[in-house]
């Protein structure tokens, strides 16, 4: 970083969290204290009022600092063999010059300015998102803080990070985040997506106490890749099913209107077609006040342990699908088509002996004792068919529905969480804890299209180790989803939000991170290791990062996904791998910073 005057430069402290609380790097923060996103020399006042800020008599400062870099990536075992001809001497090098790759430039900014008793800060961003399909990430942040006694007030746009969690949290919910490169697109704080924010602190005089509280007007969605390598199975599976509809209803309209010569409708349903958005399965738009977040927090500390309590109101940052309209118009359609066969002339070739015997054993002795007639008991015994083959049906092609489909709804469940976390010291290890209540809308557990209420933890440690400069950091996080007997009696099963396969509603991760230094930290050699316990998934991630000058960095990293279980979360980016169910990567990098 280069200064302009002297100063003492902000430091962002905290963590983040995966969706499904996965593993995610972070901007370091000090262990056993309070995590505040202030200068670290007032931070050991904190508590006792910021009255002292820039009592030296110091002028105001102002500062910059920036960064850019590239970084290039080459994804392994992505060859498919479409590309292999006589070009090459041996199918090898196809999958190697064939395998996909992409590079991604990018340059940050952050420009500050630090008076007495008030400072502010603003980050640009330019990278291929920024300057592409999200403009309003160029402002990352921007940030006013005002210090007034034992009163701290910020308002901008900002990240602000609950938990004390190290690279991990299930108490942080108020930011989104960006999974456009899943989680390998820099420091998880890069890849937190900033709200607009208002924020209060009060320091409680002579103690060691704080409260807080932050309110959000409005709610940003997590962010997903829409196609290529990190787009997710599920989203794709979505994206199918609600493409399929659109081409299905749009067909029936055009037969329909070309049969009957009514050519507006014609323009009418390919502009309806043509014009269909995503944007159009939302229930509500989310830019409205009922999806404001707001929450409270306590902090202090009771001899050497680190307390908080914290309580947030807003909503999930992922959609809920609500597929009921779907199914019910899939099954109607479906069975009137089957009904609409079953009176033609080949089911009457393919199944009259099928039915005449089912009339004759199963519907004979009431026939017989005068309860039904011969001809009820054949309806009987077809519909029996119907019923049994509708389906089989429909998916081989003998049946054409010829009703239209209603659309899935799309929604944002309210979320209500309630957190406790604590930080100390056992021996030599630094110790951190967090548990959270997730109460939502669907106390009883029965509602299929909404998320239950659950439980989650996080317990983790971090120690040097005696070993030249070691140091390990392990966390594992879990969540239970309460009331699951309900998702396995209801009749959406399958379709529940909160389904598993395996009938294992409990979820348990843990992360591992090994590291040294060398060269007077100049090099920097680690590894992190994420392992999914019920569904058996991994991901293992290397990473070297070399100084060889005052600013400039070298890079050499790597990545390795591998889930075989559907209900894995990384599943969703190894669905469709031909080798194993992995994904992985090699990646380069230089980047400069001043």
């Amino acid at each position: 970083m280069k200064k302009i005057s002297k100063m003492a430069l902000l430091a962002v402290a905290g963590m983040i969290s995966l969706p499904q609380a996965f593993a995610q790097e972070a901007e370091e923060e000090t262990f056993a204290t309070e995590e505040s996103e202030y200068t670290a020399d007032f931070g050991d006042d904190f508590g006792g009022g910021f009255d002292d800020f820039g009592s030296d008599d110091s002028a105001p400062t102002y500062y910059i600092n920036a960064e850019t870099g590239v970084d290039m990536r080459g994804y392994i075992g992505t060859y498919d063999g479409s590309a292999f001809n006589s070009g090459y001497e041996t199918k090898s090098q196809a999958e190697v010059f064939d395998s996909l790759t992409d590079a991604s430039a990018y340059a940050n900014m952050t420009l500050g300015y630090s008076a007495q008793n008030s400072e502010m800060e603003f980050k640009l961003k330019f990278d291929g998102n920024s300057l592409g399909d999200y403009n309003q990430d160029i402002l990352d942040e921007a940030t006013a803080r005002l210090f007034l006694g034992n009163w701290v007030i910020e308002g901008g746009k900002m990240k602000v990070v609950w938990g004390k969690g190290d690279k991990l949290h299930v108490l942080d919910n108020f930011n989104a985040n960006d999974y456009t490169d899943f989680i390998f697109g820099g420091d998880y704080i890069d890849r937190r997506l900033a709200e607009p924010m208002l924020r209060v602190k009060y320091n409680v005089p002579n103690t060691n106490w704080s409260v807080e509280g932050v309110y959000t007007p409005m709610m940003t969605a997590d962010r997903f890749a829409s196609s290529g390598v990190w787009a997710p199975a599920a989203q794709k599976t979505l994206t199918e099913t609600v493409t399929g509809i659109v081409k299905h209803n749009a067909a029936l309209s055009l037969k329909t209107s070309m049969s009957g010569g009514k050519y507006d409708e014609i323009v009418d349903g390919l502009q309806d077609m043509s014009s269909f958005s995503s944007d159009d399965l939302y229930e509500e738009k989310i830019e409205a006040l009922r999806y404001s977040q707001g929450g409270i927090r306590i902090l202090g500390t009771v001899g050497s342990v680190d307390l908080g309590a914290s309580y947030y109101y807003g909503h999930y940052k992922q959609p809920s699908a609500n597929l009921e309209p779907y199914i019910t118009s899939l099954k109607t359609g479906i069975t009137n088509a089957a009904k609409t066969y079953a009176a033609s002339t080949e089911f009457a070739t393919k199944y009259g002996a099928q039915v005449a015997s089912i009339a004759t054993n199963k519907y004979g002795p009431a026939i017989a004792a005068g309860k039904m007639t011969a001809a009820q008991a054949q309806q009987a015994a077809a519909a029996e068919i119907v019923a049994a083959n509708a389906q089989e049906w429909y998916e081989d092609g003998t049946i054409t529905v010829t009703d239209k489909f209603e659309m899935p709804v799309l929604g944002y469940d309210l979320k209500q969480t309630f957190g406790l976390e604590a930080a100390f010291v056992v021996w030599k290890f630094n110790t951190r804890w967090e548990v959270a209540y997730n109460l939502t809308k669907d106390t009883a557990g029965d509602n299929p299209w909404v998320h239950n209420n659950s439980v989650e933890w996080l317990a983790g440690f971090d120690v040097n180790l005696p070993i030249h400069n070691m140091n390990l950091n392990v966390q594992e996080t879990g969540k239970y989803i309460l009331n699951n007997d309900k998702i396995e009696d209801g009749a959406y099963k399958v379709y529940d939000v909160d389904y598993n396969s395996d009938g294992k509603y409990i979820n348990n991760r843990v992360v591992m991170n090994l590291s040294d230094n060398f060269l007077y930290e100049n090099l920097k050699p680690e590894v992190t290791v994420i392992w999914g316990i019920e569904n058996n998934e991994w991901c293992v991630q290397p990473k070297v990062n070399y100084k060889v000058a005052d600013g400039m960095n070298l890079g050499v990293s790597g990545g390795v996904l591998y889930c075989y279980n559907e209900n894995g979360e990384f599943y969703n980016f190894t669905a469709d791998s031909t080798k194993w169910h992995t994904k992985s990567f090699v990646q380069a990098s230089v980047r400069y910073e001043f």
